[in-house]
């Protein structure tokens, strides 16, 4: 091979590697512009912070949230941004949507959501797959009724007597326009993996 071929064999390798590199280059870009979108639009990560969404959740918990087509439901999990003395995402679930009557009955631990001010047995909430009542500064006695506007949520944490919610002046009604959105997956600590319900 004379140099010639050489320098010929050597420019061909060259433009090669040029031609990964940028290959490499624009994948790289692409998948850069897609996540943007998808965390904009579709996706966000959240931290849970505190205690009270246990046992649900714990503090220090990594969700994947969704704002997608999405408008909250009762028994929904939502991550809201709380703006005052806590200014920061809050993680809570939906008790009620605007337009409903909601009654806490601290003495006998039950939850009644209402399309009017009046309490049936049937409008009683299951909740004992998620509600966590342990000793707490909300361990109340008496009952509690609240009537949520329109637009607005009434959020509580499932570690019921240690979440500072819609009970509490701190938080209180949640305004939807808030929502970041409906928790989805938790995706950190790796060994509770799993849908959010």
């Amino acid at each position: 091979m004379n140099n010639s071929e050489k320098l010929t064999d050597i420019s061909s390798n060259n433009s090669k590697i040029k031609e990964i590199l940028l290959d490499i280059f624009d994948i790289v870009i692409k998948s850069l512009i897609i996540l943007l979108i998808l965390t904009t639009f579709v996706f966000k990560i959240c931290t849970v912070i505190g205690s009270s969404m246990e046992h649900t959740l714990q503090n220090g918990d990594k969700l994947i949230i969704s704002n997608l087509f999405y408008s909250p439901k009762e028994n929904d999990v939502v991550v809201f941004h709380q703006t005052g003395s806590l200014n920061e995402p809050v993680v809570k679930r939906v008790i009620a949507t605007g337009g409903k009557w909601v009654r806490i009955d601290y003495d006998n631990q039950l939850l009644y959501v209402s399309s009017d001010d009046s309490f049936e047995e049937e409008e009683l909430v299951d909740e004992s797959s998620y509600i966590y009542l342990s000793n707490g500064y909300y361990n109340m006695m008496g009952t509690h009724t609240v009537y949520v506007p329109e637009g607005f949520l009434f959020v509580m944490g499932d570690n019921r007597n240690n979440s500072s919610d819609s009970r509490s002046d701190e938080i209180g009604l949640v305004d939807q326009r808030t929502i970041l959105g409906k928790a989805i997956i938790r995706f950190s600590p790796i060994s509770k993996f799993g849908f959010i319900n």
